[in-house]
């Protein structure tokens, strides 16, 4: 008699969850990623889920936007030139303790200074717009580095996940670092394709240059490329050079030149 209970209370909530998505696609046309059939929710979990979903659809097609400033309920502060550097420390934390409070969380991706950072809540940040949705436990997130790219931990990065990637024959992964003509052309299909196997001993950035545009990359590697169809391997040593482009707000390989090579 239990089981038959559990049994038809889960039939009821399916039923009344196949009628919650119904009504998020017809109103908000939304989309869903798992069907209901395979997925590990239980009813209740998915009951749970829906319900969040329409909150948050529903708090949004009514929300208005609003400065982060005024969200924060216009907390006082102080300009960061007016602050000596013990001062911008403990102002900066309590202004990002008030932050947090209302759930607004900022992040760095590299190492910034409290000042900067001060300067940068205080006089822009601020003033961001956001939209005001009144959902318990609805979190704003923001990175330093979304206002102020760090080109040069960007370029270092892509340079060095573009050379993994490109040399894992197993993945093709190493287009999404390209520019869409380097992706265009051939010279990395007829490359990869030369060999079976490819052996990563050693890539190290030696120098860079850059501007808003391009950037210049000079490196040391050191890999064994297995040729295709032959038992011969081909060493390469010895310096390289990379160019970059910014494109769609990201820096993309354009061009790679490796060292020569001898025979291993």
């Amino acid at each position: 008699m239990e089981h038959s209970n559990s049994t038809d209370k889960n039939n009821r909530l399916r039923r009344e969850n196949e009628e919650k998505k119904k009504r998020l696609e017809e109103q908000f046309g939304a989309d869903y990623w798992y069907n209901s059939d395979e997925s590990t929710f239980s009813p209740e979990i998915e009951s749970q889920f829906l319900d969040h979903i329409m909150a948050f659809e529903n708090a949004f097609q009514s929300s208005k936007q609003i400065k982060l400033y005024d969200f924060l309920e216009q907390p006082a502060f102080r300009k960061v030139e007016e602050l000596t550097n013990a001062e911008v420390t403990e102002e900066l934390s309590r202004i990002m303790e008030l932050m947090n409070k209302k759930m607004v969380y900022l992040d760095t991706i590299c190492e910034v200074d409290d000042s900067e950072l001060y300067r940068f809540i205080t006089e822009e940040l601020f003033f961001e717009e956001k939209d005001d949705i009144p959902i318990p436990g609805m979190i704003t997130h923001y990175t330093y580095e979304e206002f102020h790219p760090n080109h040069e931990h960007d370029i270092r990065n892509h340079s060095i996940d573009f050379v993994r990637s490109f040399l894992d024959k197993e993945s093709g992964y190493y287009t999404t670092f390209m520019t869409g003509e380097a992706e265009k052309a051939d010279w990395h299909l007829h490359f990869r394709e030369a060999f079976s196997f490819f052996h990563l001993n050693d890539f190290i950035i030696k120098e860079l240059e850059f501007d808003t545009e391009k950037a210049r990359v000079q490196f040391d590697c050191d890999f064994v490329g297995e040729v295709e169809g032959s038992e011969k391997s081909l060493h390469f040593l010895g310096a390289g050079e990379l160019m970059l482009l910014y494109q769609w707000d990201f820096w993309c390989v354009d061009k790679i030149n490796f060292p020569k090579s001898t025979v291993c």
